[in-house]
């Protein structure tokens, strides 16, 4: 059950996270922008 619990949560969050910055790509500033992609391109 821990090792699930272990797995499940860093992939949520990793999901969340990528779904925020694919949805809202449009509506965020451009410096807020700039500053999630450059996260995701290291």
């Amino acid at each position: 059950m821990n090792i699930t619990f272990g797995l499940i949560i860093p992939l949520l969050g990793t999901m969340l996270g990528a779904a925020f910055v694919f949805f809202m790509k449009k509506e965020m500033s451009p410096v807020l922008q700039k500053s999630l992609l450059g996260f995701s391109c290291r």
